[in-house]
């Protein structure tokens, strides 16, 4: 594993305790850095102060879903070039165009398989280090 990768922080934000739980073993065993938001209200906050390199967001939650909580990343300027990963059970084509359209970099179809998962996030964090570089 590159070492930069190891360093990088992922904020997972998700409702559901068990899907939670295996999005952080999945991204710790990838080495990573994990923080947790279990309500979308609290997003934005964290998102200041972590800088993570990638969020990792469920759709569904209550409160503020996920569209509504994307909308409002890309509208700050501090945090628009965030990359945002979907993950969510929306899996036609007109779903994923869907997200796409409302600012997601891209998605992860539940239930996730660990090692896709992994591999895609890995592949998130490459692209956005080679955009940086």
């Amino acid at each position: 594993m590159d070492p930069v990768e190891a360093t990088r922080t992922i904020l997972v934000v998700e409702d559901n305790v068990l899907m939670r739980k295996l999005f952080v073993r999945c991204l710790e065993e990838s080495g990573h850095a994990v923080a947790e938001a279990t309500d979308a209200r609290a997003v934005l906050d964290m998102m200041r102060e972590l800088r993570p390199d990638l969020v990792v967001m469920d759709i569904v939650m209550p409160n503020l879903s996920g569209v509504e909580l994307i909308q409002q990343i890309r509208a700050d300027g501090a945090l628009a070039a965030t990359p945002v990963l979907a993950v969510t059970n929306l899996a036609t084509p007109a779903d994923k165009r869907r997200l796409v359209e409302a600012g997601f970099d891209g998605h992860v179809s539940k239930p996730i398989k660990p090692r896709e998962f992994q591999a895609v996030v890995a592949g998130f964090l490459k692209t956005s280090a080679d955009q940086d570089s």
